[in-house]
């Protein structure tokens, strides 16, 4: 598979080791001798091996080249991560943070210095130990079970809990049990927290945003990768033999346990030709089975990191990697907290696909070669499954690190220009000659300055949930004696309006903004020849226009729009099934955002074609409606 092969700077560095660790004629000679034993006897042997049993020999070659990428890559990052930091040190300071942010903050300047995202990169794992003798405090104990339910208690969170079933693909159910109409009553409980446990593991999604002692690690990640990103929790009770089945991600993640154990698998992305209809960055998700039994034998994925984290230990997972996660352990009796840092760039369409789409679509050309033609339709199925792996390998690439950094030079922008015409025009020159050279550049600036914004919101989003934090330190000390009986403190009204359920809301709704934003301006580009003008929709089609069963669309969630597919019309409400598998029913139409106009007929007059013209267009309108 192409992202086992071995690197031509592999073999350089090996044969350039040779080189210089054998210079002594006699040893020399011996050398020579045993390379001619090797090839003389060992060699037919490998090959042999290889014709009866490739599978057996690829394993062998695969854990070699794992092993000596994993070796060199944590070398890389414990240097970064042992050495001075005047950088890093400038940032706590100017924040006001302690020692706990500085270290997520040097951990993050490692990976942007040193990992390879996506499927050109490799999953690895750095030992608590190795983070301590390169003198960077540890992880361990940063979050614990005593945060999380604090964290509940002081706040008004939401919680999900993943199905179980490593056959199934992942599910989500409801936490939250309100117990009546009050504000208090609906709110999130700890008791609902530890009964979802027993059942499974309890996922609080965005949790840098909505917890005070998460959203500096989150904008230490921010600042440090300048890359948007989203911190998940993750918690799970011991002797689970499944905390979550397996599944792909469209994040880079970087793992932190800071609480209990974890037993993890990763392995190596399925191909994607064996099942061009699925979404490779989504994998093992909702209604896509990604069975346990199976990934090796139907799936083509190898198994690459079989491991347990301990408190402290941190894992990296490419996107596309299928990972699969338990707590089954002999000893084992302390509930298990990680956190998961996702770094979004396929998420917000930081990637060469994504980008080639932005430039047809600024010229109005049709993308007749990889198809997925309407705002809504997932990029990553279909026709893009079954290219060549070569060129698949480099049109699904993350635009490089640095690309989003306040001071990134010209060269990275000519660069990225150049790579995305380049590749385009290994998918379809046809295509690709209908964009100018104009359009790739003006493409990856806007595609930059779209990063930019969001990269700005995602941090205001977590320095307000830094400043709330210390805002009820501060309150806490002259409130301390009022709790109600259930541990929570007492809120005023100003403080109701604080909670994360509301401050978060603001933030993604300068998301939408900066969304709707860069697809205006796809669509004010200047069309092709084989473009033609249509009926102009009213400002507000996206809440207006009919919607139906089947539409893809995006739902309100607790105040912020996510991804969702509708289910059920009934009337003027409607039932939605959410991209990870959550559902709601009973919205109303303004909770739902069309993300594609519905076609619209418009009125032609034929009586003045020849005979040849209206023979093209009827041609046309019959292939339009088959």
């Amino acid at each position: 598979r192409h992202q086992h092969s071995p690197s031509a700077s592999t073999v350089g560095s090996w044969v350039s080791l040779q080189t210089f660790s054998f210079q002594p004629t006699k040893l020399c000679s011996t050398m020579m001798n045993l390379f001619l034993l090797f090839f003389l006897m060992i060699a037919p042997a490998v090959a042999f091996l290889s014709l009866s049993n490739p599978k057996q020999l690829g394993q062998v070659i695969l854990r070699a080249i794992t092993e000596e990428h994993g070796v060199a890559c944590t070398d890389g990052l414990l240097q970064i991560i042992s050495s001075e930091s005047t950088e890093a040190d400038q940032w706590t300071g100017m924040f006001g943070f302690g020692e706990d942010e500085k270290a997520f903050y040097k951990l993050f300047q490692a990976v942007k210095g040193e990992v390879q995202l996506g499927l050109k990169g490799k999953p690895f794992v750095l030992r608590n130990e190795d983070i301590e003798t390169a003198k960077l405090k540890s992880f361990k104990g940063f979050f614990t079970f005593n945060d999380l339910e604090k964290a509940v208690n002081d706040d008004f969170l939401d919680a999900g809990r993943g199905t179980t079933d490593n056959r199934k693909g992942w599910k989500m159910a409801t936490v939250s049990n309100p117990r009546g109409q009050s504000f208090d009553e609906a709110r999130l409980s700890f008791d609902d927290v530890q009964k979802a446990l027993e059942k499974g593991t309890v996922i609080f999604n965005s949790a840098g945003a909505h917890i005070p002692k998460l959203a500096g690690p989150s904008l230490a990640c921010c600042d440090a990768t300048t890359l948007p990103n989203a911190l998940n929790m993750y918690v799970t009770a011991p002797q689970r033999r499944t905390s979550a089945p397996p599944h792909t991600d469209k994040q880079d993640v970087v793992v932190v346990q800071t609480c209990g154990k974890k037993h993890w698998r990763v392995y190596s992305p399925p191909d994607p030709a064996r099942k061009p209809s699925a979404d490779m960055f989504a994998r093992g998700k909702g209604d896509d089975d990604l069975p346990l039994y199976s990934l090796e034998s139907d799936f083509g994925c190898e198994l690459l990191l079989d491991i347990t984290l301990d408190e402290g230990d941190i894992l990296f997972v490419p996107a596309a990697f299928p990972h699969t996660t338990d707590t089954v352990e002999d000893g084992l009796s302390k509930t298990s907290i990680h956190l998961t840092f996702g770094l979004d760039t396929h998420i917000w369409d930081l990637d060469y696909l994504s980008a080639r789409r932005w430039a047809l679509k600024r010229c109005q050309v049709s993308d007749t070669k990889l198809g997925q033609l309407n705002d809504a339709d997932n990029k990553y199925v279909g026709a893009i499954n079954e290219v060549p792996s070569t060129v698949l390998v480099d049109i699904l690439e993350e635009l490089p690190m640095g690309f989003l950094d306040a001071t990134a030079s010209e060269e990275i922008v000519q660069d990225v220009t150049s790579k995305l015409k380049q590749i385009s025009t290994a998918i379809d020159e046809s295509i690709a000659s209908k964009v100018g050279d104009d359009v790739w550049r003006e493409t990856v600036e806007r595609l930059q300055q779209h990063g930019k914004e969001l990269l700005d919101i995602h941090r205001d989003m977590y320095m307000a949930a830094v400043d709330e934090g210390r805002n009820r330190e501060a309150e806490l000390a002259m409130t301390a004696h009022i709790q109600n009986e259930k541990g929570r403190r007492a809120l005023t009204p100003e403080q109701m309006q604080r909670l994360s359920v509301f401050r978060v809301k603001k933030f993604f709704d300068k998301i939408d903004i900066s969304n709707k934003s860069i697809m205006d301006w796809g669509y004010a580009g200047k069309a092709s020849e084989e473009s033609s003008d249509g009926p102009v929709l009213p400002e507000d089609w996206a809440f207006k226009l009919p919607v139906k069963v089947g539409d893809t669309v995006e739902a309100d969630l607790g105040g912020a729009f996510f991804p969702a597919t509708v289910t059920k019309v009934q009337g003027d409400k409607y039932d939605v099934l959410f991209f990870d598998g959550d559902s709601d029913t009973g919205l109303e139409r303004g909770m739902i955002k069309l993300l594609t106009p519905p076609k619209i007929d418009v009125e032609v007059d034929t009586s003045t074609m020849t005979p040849k013209q209206l023979k093209k267009w009827n041609k046309k309108q019959n292939k339009k409606n088959t």
